[in-house]
């Protein structure tokens, strides 16, 4: 393993550095990725204080276009959309819990390049903006039925880390990535008028982590 690792050090120094990413090129990407919920929706929906998970695992997918204004530094914009699949608890042949996310997002994007000259970059995305949420809710639980579904839209944001690689000299390459994702909903628009015990939490913060593979173009 120690003389792999030493014979593909010496790989990446034997061969000359070039320019891969310059100063005034444009980068478009898509990515498709799976990602889970850090936190309950906050909507609690029995006397024991039960709350729903607003999702467990879901699929993400999206396209990105930047705008290097340095080799450093990229800017530009995204749009993305996500589905969450809620917690499907099935307590008996009458007890039922279903909640999930539908997300649509618009956001201002950026990326730092920790190593633009390398074919095997190391970087930063982040971004800010619009977060469309449809929460879809069904209750079932102990007697008490509801269900209700709602829009909410909030400013939202996202931190990241990726890693990418070059493929040929033409501008193509694909690579991993991972991300923290924040955004808010409000818990109320969909349990208005629900029946005891079922109750909101407000506005209520929901976090999420995403990784996903990333297919590049750069002109």
């Amino acid at each position: 393993m120690k003389k792999l690792l030493i014979f593909i050090s010496f790989l990446f120094c034997a061969f000359p550095a070039f320019a891969q990413i310059g100063q005034g090129q444009n980068m478009i990407s898509g990515n498709l990725g799976l990602g889970f919920q850090l936190d309950n929706s906050g909507i609690q929906y029995s006397a024991a204080g039960s709350k729903l998970d607003w999702g467990s695992l879901g699929v993400d997918y999206g396209i990105t276009y930047n705008y290097f204004i340095t080799r450093h530094l990229g800017a530009g914009v995204e749009i993305s959309g996500a589905n969450y699949d809620g917690a499907n608890l099935t307590f008996s042949n009458s007890d039922e819990t279903n909640d999930s996310v539908h997300l649509f997002k618009a956001m201002l994007s950026a990326r730092l390049n920790a190593n633009p000259d390398s074919r095997f970059r190391f970087y930063i995305p982040f971004g800010a903006g619009l977060v469309s949420a449809k929460q879809d809710m069904d209750i079932n639980y102990s007697g008490v039925k509801y269900n209700n579904k709602k829009t909410d839209n909030s400013l939202g944001w996202f931190l990241g880390a990726g890693l990418e690689f070059d493929v040929g000299n033409n501008g193509w390459s694909w690579g991993l990535e991972s991300r923290y994702n924040i955004f808010t909903y409000d818990t109320d628009k969909l349990v208005k008028n629900a029946p005891a015990p079922i109750q909101g939490d407000g506005k209520r913060k929901y976090e999420y982590m995403n990784f996903m593979i990333r297919i590049s173009k750069r002109f």
